[in-house]
Parts: C-alpha cells; structure tokens; sequence
C-alpha cells in the first residue's frame, strides 16, 4: 500500500526548515558511515510508500499510520534480506520518533505505526573464500561485457579482493581518494579510526584507469549507477547495488551467488600463503598499506587473478 500523499502535504514536507525536518533530525545524531547506510534505507522507504513520487525529503512523514507501515513491512520482508530489512525498520522507527517529538503525530498514532514485528527468516549465508577459478570467472565476465558496467565492476573487484575493502567502504569513495599521480587511494575513517592510504599494483591500476576512461575526472563518486541504456548516472552507487553486481557476474560467469564479503574473505584466505612467501623471499610489491602518509617499510607482498586482458590479474593487500 502506497500513502495517499497529497501534493500539497509533499510540498509542505519539503519545505520544512532542516531544524524542523524528522529524517534530517534523525540523520543528525548518526556517526558518518551509519548515516550514509540510514540514508539510503530512508531514500527507499520513501520510494515505497509513495510510489516513486517522493524522496525522503519530501514525503510526509506525520502522515504515515499503522496501515502504511504494516504494508510497508510487508513489501521489505519480501524483498530484502531479513536484516537488512529490519535495518529499514529500524530508521523508520528512529523517523517516527523525531515526528512524536516534534508534536507531528499523537502518542498513540505514533506507537500504532511503530508497533511492528521484526522480520525473521533464515540466517544469511556465511561468506566463503573463492578459488582462483572463481576469481578468473569473475573477472571474464566483467571484460565481456561492452558496456561501462563492465570496467566499473572490475575496478569494483580490484578494490573488494585486491585491497579487501568492505562495500560501504567502496561505496564512500570519491574521484579525489584516488590520487592517480601516485596510484594511492585512501579510504577516509569514521572519525574513530584513521585513514588508510593503499598503493594499486599494475593490474588494480589498470582496473581502475579502464573505469575512469569510461566516466571521466568529474568530480564526486568514484563508483556511479549505470542505467540499462548504458548512461551512467552522477551519483553515488549503493551499497546495495555493489551487492547486486556481484550477484550478477556470478550468474554471468555460471556461479553460486557471489557476495562482497565473499572477495574480501577471498583475500584473507589468501594470507597465510602470502606469510610464508614473505618468510622465505622478497617479492615485488602489488598493494602497499599505511595508515598515515608518512609510513614507510611497509611488509610487501603480492597475489594476482589470472585472466585479466593483459594476462595480469589484481593485486592483493598486505597489512603492516
């Protein structure tokens, strides 16, 4: 059930001053990687319950009772996995809270909407390590495909296998994390944590450079959307849709499902072989790390996926 939204309630609801706006209220008191997963998950719901028609901006939250978010349960637990359907839940719940506070919505109309069973399902499937042939497949699949998408999803797989980068991680990056002068990227830190700075060996930087002949060096998001006419689009891609593009080169490739966490845990099991070369001779780097420009010496090391165009593959990472 999509909510009957007036245009003028949209209008009003987007005019709403930041200070008085429940969703940006909500946003405002997350640390910076759960307000970028939040936000996506409330540009969802948003869609949702309107039918493509409003953003989380511009929908009318005080509008929303139990009806609404009844079906709206309904249609995540069909379509997501259960956590992060219950991810969903959890910031429309956090939404309606601000919209209570903010003497939008009644007591009672606001525990009614509110008042839903979280989704159970099966467990997830644990992440595997995939075998070299995997990887190899993988990767033909991205080089067959003409279209953007196929250089973008190597460059993908160059930084979730290659430098074992976690999705929303990926999904943060900007044009300007890739100083291409020095072939460094660096993944910013939550606030907690510092910086990581990574060196692509020769195949991750291919990886990356074939992507960016195809977008470009606008700035903004490293990784964007591309449409099914082959446009890609000025904005940020998902971490929901890395999930996907990894799901679909497998099928493209004639493999199980294939999740991010399953090339990163690729590259942990990768490791221990990576320890025992080190112990016994110096290779040539393929992925340095450091946590601060200044770092030197760090440990190097080096692992490739074959059946790249140019016969190379994309480096591993060594952390020192």
């Amino acid at each position: 059930m999509t909510a009957p939204f007036e245009s003028t309630q949209i209008d009003i609801a987007r005019e709403t001053p930041e200070d008085k706006h429940p969703a940006v209220l909500y946003l405002a008191q997350l640390g910076p990687g759960s307000k970028r997963t939040m936000t996506e998950a409330l540009q969802k719901i948003a869609r949702y319950l309107s039918d493509g028609r409003c953003d989380m901006y511009s929908l009318p939250w005080a509008a929303l009772r139990i009806e609404h978010t009844s079906a709206l349960r309904t249609r995540l637990a069909s379509e997501l996995a259960p956590a992060t359907a219950n991810k969903h839940l959890a910031a429309l719940r956090g939404v309606l809270k601000h919209v209570w506070r903010l003497g939008q919505i009644s007591a009672e109309d606001h525990q009614r909407a509110i008042d839903l069973p979280a989704v159970r399902g099966p467990a997830p499937r644990k992440s595997r390590a995939l075998s070299q042939e995997e990887l190899r497949a993988l990767v033909g699949a991205c080089e067959r495909d003409r279209s953007p998408a196929g250089p973008r999803d190597a460059a993908l797989f160059a930084l979730l296998f290659g430098a074992g980068l976690r999705r929303a991680e990926v999904a943060a990056l900007d044009l300007s994390d890739f100083d291409r002068r020095t072939s460094t990227i660096c993944v910013r830190g939550n606030g907690t944590k510092p910086p990581r700075r990574f060196t692509a060996n020769r195949e991750g930087l291919l990886a990356l450079e074939g992507w960016l002949a195809r977008r470009g060096v606008a700035p903004g998001p490293l990784f964007n959307p591309v449409n099914k006419g082959g446009r890609i689009e000025i904005r940020r891609l998902s971490e929901q849709a890395i999930y996907v593009a990894c799901h679909k080169r497998a099928a493209e490739a004639g493999l199980p499902p294939v999740s991010p966490e399953d090339l990163r845990r690729s590259l942990l099991a990768t490791k221990p072989r990576r320890d025992a070369a080190n112990q016994t001779a110096a290779t040539n780097p393929a992925v340095e790390t450091s946590t601060t420009p200044q770092a030197t010496a760090p440990t190097h090391s080096s692992t490739t996926i074959p059946g790249t165009s140019g016969g190379g593959g994309i480096g591993a990472i060594h952390t020192a």
